[in-house]
């Protein structure tokens, strides 16, 4: 995995938070070759998130949006395992209960507060 392009989506997603905003996956894909694979692609993402904050408190991932506002699956399956008694509150028991729409929407929209609110806290930081 090439650590520039790491470096650059780390940028992308702080300037995304920073402006509480979030990276479409149609940029985050302009971001590669075409010929760079999927599976290099979310290696570098899930380096980049990694390297923003700990998954288990923050994760800058769902920053990416599909069409539809939502993150992608890979973001579910983290919050899910990271944050097991957050995502049950939501969604109920696993393995049993998949989450609805509404339910993912409000699982992103409180991720996406807590990492705006992280990032605001980094520049304060950076700042003084």
């Amino acid at each position: 995995m090439d650590a520039t392009i790491t470096e650059r989506i780390i940028r992308v997603l702080a300037r995304a938070a920073a402006n509480e905003g979030m990276l479409p996956y149609v940029r985050f894909h302009a971001m590669f070759e075409r010929t760079v694979p999927l599976t290099e692609r979310y290696r570098a993402l899930e380096a980049a998130v990694r390297s923003l904050g700990d998954v288990a408190s923050v994760d800058y991932g769902v920053l990416l949006a599909c069409d539809n506002g939502l993150p992608g699956i890979e973001f579910f399956q983290r919050f899910r395992k990271y944050r097991a008694a957050e995502y049950a509150a939501v969604v109920g028991a696993w393995p049993v209960s998949q989450p609805t729409m509404k339910q993912k929407r409000a699982i992103a929209s409180m991720e996406r507060a807590r990492v705006y609110e992280h990032a605001r806290e980094r520049a304060e930081k950076a700042c003084a």
